[in-house]
């Protein structure tokens, strides 16, 4: 089955480069993998990328979205790994990594089908820009990453209303903000967050030559998403 991921997967990142090769050899078998990784290896050496940082602010009113008629969001668990393996997303042992971790796994399924799913990190959330691969986050503010939707539910806003509802269920548990970042040019991507509240906070260029990495960032405005500037430019 096809699927379309809503927010963007970083595969500057080095464990993200391991799951594409590891994916690769499943798919294309060695010569294929050989050809992905060398890629792979390209793009971490030369790296030019322009994501928009978005923030939903969980004390302030938002839309509120429902989902389709007989789809459920359940907070994931190892049993669930099942239906997310059906998703174009990280592997069942990177999952169980981060269950083990406590970082929340978020399905909607509809039936015994997954429709989508997210990850929400607590502390820090994982960012190509960051020095380490990882961007600390204050009190209160946490990170969503690694959402996929598939395309068999395409145009029924199923990812809009999960993040609309994962918002209700963090902000009665007294969480300030949640932030995330979608490439620039993926206007789709963009417009799906959008509906769910978020709002464009800041812009971050990243470019990267010879393992030497330059990070701007341009807020839009004071939100909590301005200590961004000071974690990542460089």
């Amino acid at each position: 089955m096809a699927m379309t991921t809503m927010t963007s997967v970083e595969s500057g990142h080095p464990t993200k480069a391991l799951h594409h090769i590891a994916r690769g050899l499943r798919r294309s078998g060695v010569g294929g993998s050989v050809r992905l990784g060398a890629a792979l290896l390209a793009r971490l050496a030369f790296l030019r990328e322009s994501h928009i940082w978005y923030l939903l602010d969980l004390r302030s009113p938002r839309p509120r979205l429902a989902l389709p008629a007989g789809m459920e969001l359940i907070r994931g668990r190892e049993d669930d790994l099942d239906l997310l393996v059906q998703l174009a997303t990280i592997g069942r042992e990177s999952a169980r990594r981060r269950l083990a971790a406590g970082t929340d796994l978020w399905l909607v399924r509809d039936g015994h089908r997954a429709a989508f799913a997210c990850w929400i990190f607590r502390d820090r959330t994982p960012a190509i820009a960051a020095r380490g691969g990882w961007l600390e986050l204050p009190r209160g503010l946490l990170g969503l990453e690694d959402s996929v939707a598939s395309p068999a539910y395409r145009g029924r806003a199923v990812a809009p209303a999960a993040w609309s509802a994962i918002g209700d269920t963090l902000a009665h548990a007294h969480e300030t903000a949640i932030l995330t970042k979608i490439e620039e040019a993926n206007l789709p991507c963009r417009s799906a967050i959008e509906k769910a509240g978020f709002r464009a906070a800041a812009v971050m260029r990243l470019r990267r030559i010879a393992g030497r990495s330059r990070v701007s960032v341009e807020l839009n405005g004071p939100s909590e998403a301005a200590f961004l500037a000071a974690c990542l430019v460089r």
